[in-house]
């Protein structure tokens, strides 16, 4: 994402967190006793999106984040990365996703609090509002992932090979889960 420059993911991750903040939900986990951010969860209701046709969401960091890219990894990110993943997502989610699903862009949780079910939680919480019409949808791109949502009930809809700027490749999974009583 940031073509191996470590110190473009605390720009990109705070662009995510701005945009969803305008057109999202942001969901925070924090410790009782001293305040400190344990995990965070990005959702976007139905009918949003990050970044896509928002010169608003992207003027919140994306587009100065997008300038700080060598030329190689903008070229993959303006010409590779959307084309590619946004297909693939149309046909393993559905056509109808962005309209009526709840998506899961970023999930995180430090990891001196893992395995204490604040993930679980920061699904939980939109499960609930997906309860009676929506889904809810996600990929990722990390292969130890795709255990932990289907953990979580998720259901795997497929993977498909996405090429890097690193002229690598990483599998995207997809899954989706119903809400509470869909």
């Amino acid at each position: 994402m940031t073509g191996g420059n470590k110190s473009l993911e605390g720009p990109l991750f705070r662009a995510m967190i701005r945009a969803c903040q305008l057109a999202g939900r942001v969901y925070i986990a924090t410790v009782i006793d001293t305040g400190a951010i344990a995990g965070l969860a990005l959702w976007f209701p139905p009918g949003k999106v990050l970044w896509q046709k928002s010169d608003a969401q992207r003027n919140l960091g994306f587009n100065q984040f997008l300038e700080s890219l060598s030329p190689k990894t903008r070229e993959w990110w303006i010409n590779t990365y959307g084309p590619a993943l946004a297909p693939f997502i149309t046909t393993a989610l559905s056509p109808h996703t962005v309209e009526s699903s709840w998506y899961l862009n970023c999930i995180c949780v430090d990891p001196k609090y893992q395995r204490q079910g604040i993930a679980t939680n920061l699904i939980k919480i939109v499960e609930q509002k997906a309860m009676s019409t929506s889904i809810l949808a996600l990929c990722t791109d990390t292969d130890d992932n795709v255990a932990v949502y289907k953990a979580l009930h998720f259901q795997y809809k497929g993977e498909a090979p996405l090429p890097t700027p690193e002229d690598e490749y990483i599998n995207v999974h997809c899954f989706t889960k119903p809400g509470a009583r869909v």
